[in-house]
């Protein structure tokens, strides 16, 4: 296990629809805006499956039937605050005894805005590996595709 504090991945943008519909396209919707492309699966991922509540499953569903873990649901305070376990480590793949957190906080700022605070957590524990060195830059992209699907 790598020792050496790695700083978190921050993020911060402005959807222009209530915090409500910020919250519920953010966990409701996942799978619209999340790419096909970001999965570990054996097989093309056909659905990325989020399930509401405390400890309910974040998951990929593949073309070949199989599902795989991403983590699960560790705060679920809608419509202000939603933190995931994040446990695919830094080779790309699942460990169920890894745990980084990612906190998506949904900050109302008019009726019809609201800002979205993002941070991943806790990158040390994933042991450095590929995942690491591209997490920023992915993560921009992903938050992308969710601003441009709540609206």
């Amino acid at each position: 296990m790598n020792n050496t504090k790695i700083e978190s991945i921050r993020k911060e943008l402005l959807v222009e629809v209530s915090q409500e519909t910020a919250f519920k396209v953010f966990t409701e919707k996942m799978d619209l805006w999340w790419p096909r492309t970001h999965h570990i699966g054996k097989s093309p991922m056909t659905e990325l499956v989020l399930e509401s509540g405390k400890n309910g499953r974040w998951y990929s569903r593949h073309e070949d039937g199989s599902e795989q873990d991403v983590g699960y649901v560790l705060t679920w305070e809608p419509y202000e605050l939603l933190v995931l376990a994040w446990q695919i480590n830094g080779n790309f793949q699942f460990d169920p005894a890894l745990v980084t957190e990612v906190e998506v906080l949904f900050i109302a700022e008019a009726p019809e805005t609201t800002r979205i605070k993002f941070e991943h957590k806790n990158l040390e524990r994933l042991g450095g590996g590929k995942a690491v060195e591209s997490m920023d830059e992915g993560w921009g992209k992903i938050l992308d595709l969710y601003k441009s699907v709540a609206k």
